[in-house]
């Protein structure tokens, strides 16, 4: 009876996927993981199409778990049920091809210890242009499981920044423990580029990976800042002054700006005073003098050529 009447028989009879040397297993089996994720990877065996993949996976103290069952994809994110991951755990994984009732052999991946070995990505940096220096502000790459500081308590930045077009000039700040950082070593009305990398310090050269290069621009000097608190103190002292001096003395102000005019005393007893002298009754007495109006007899014989009116006396 030949292997796979066997194979058959036993499949049909128990009820139970059955391991055939028949079907390939899958190759480039690997696991990796990236800001603390855990996932394994394969390539497709040369096989019949429509296989179906379980992976699973195993602490180095545990025996192994089941994570994807019966999956047509190429890979297996363990860390989509966060609380199977241990972020200090060192962990294997395995996978293994299924078609109908035929199975693979298992095939086994890399070991990775996830705190020493997991890729960290490029923080996320910008910049702060302040005057004549530069406010560099780095954010962590966010973590699948707990966070950078959390896992890398003695994380460090690497700052790397130069003048924009001169590349091969760079200057650099090492093991720098805050998250914003200001360069003041620069020349004003400058143009300057920088790049951030974190260091875990965990195992020699566990870097992540270098920020895009992202550049600004210095300005002018700043005035020193006891400068501007010393006018800003100027102004509203002499402000506060002014308001009192207008409540306290405002009706003295109001007289002067609006002073009431009057005449002195010898003038207006002059006003007052009868005068019975001859020039003075001369002028105060009206004067008249006598007006003749005589039309213009053109006129007249134009309108009213049969009447002629004598002229007219007038005194006022």
């Amino acid at each position: 009876m030949s292997a796979a009447v066997c194979v058959f028989i036993l499949s049909a009879v128990c009820g139970h996927t059955v391991v055939s040397g028949g079907l390939s297993r899958p190759t480039k089996v690997r696991l990796t993981s990236q800001d603390m994720n855990l996932v394994l990877s394969w390539d497709s065996p040369a096989g019949p199409a429509g296989l179906l993949y379980t992976a699973e996976y195993k602490c180095s103290v545990n025996s192994y778990r089941a994570s994807c069952v019966n999956i047509s994809t190429l890979e297996c994110d363990f860390t989509r049920i966060p609380q199977g991951i241990y972020q200090f755990g060192k962990y294997t994984g395995r996978v293994r091809a299924q078609s109908g009732t035929e199975t693979s052999a298992w095939v086994e991946s890399n070991n990775i210890t996830l705190d020493r070995e997991t890729f960290i990505t490029s923080p996320n940096v910008s910049l702060l242009s302040i005057a004549a220096a530069i406010e560099v502000i780095i954010e962590d790459p966010v973590f699948r499981i707990s966070s950078l500081r959390a896992i890398y308590s003695s994380a460090t930045y690497n700052i790397t920044y130069w003048q924009d077009g001169q590349r091969q000039k760079t200057k650099n700040m090492s093991n720098i423990l805050q998250n914003r950082v200001v360069l003041s070593d620069l020349e004003p009305w400058t143009r300057y580029c920088v790049q951030v990398q974190i260091s875990t310090r965990r195992r020699p050269n566990h870097l992540s990976q270098p920020s895009t290069a992202i550049c600004e621009s210095t300005t002018i000097d700043e005035e020193a800042p006891w400068v501007a608190a010393v006018v800003t103190f100027v102004v509203t002292a002499m402000a506060v002054a002014l308001v009192v001096i207008v409540v306290v003395y405002r009706k003295h102000i109001s007289r002067f700006l609006c002073p009431k005019d009057e005449l002195p005393q010898h003038f207006n007893e002059d006003l007052t005073k009868r005068h019975n002298s001859s020039w003075y009754i001369a002028i105060a007495e009206e004067i008249f003098h006598q007006v003749s109006i005589i039309p213009d007899s053109s006129v007249l014989e134009a309108e009213h050529p049969l009447e002629a009116e004598p002229p007219h006396n007038t005194q006022t």
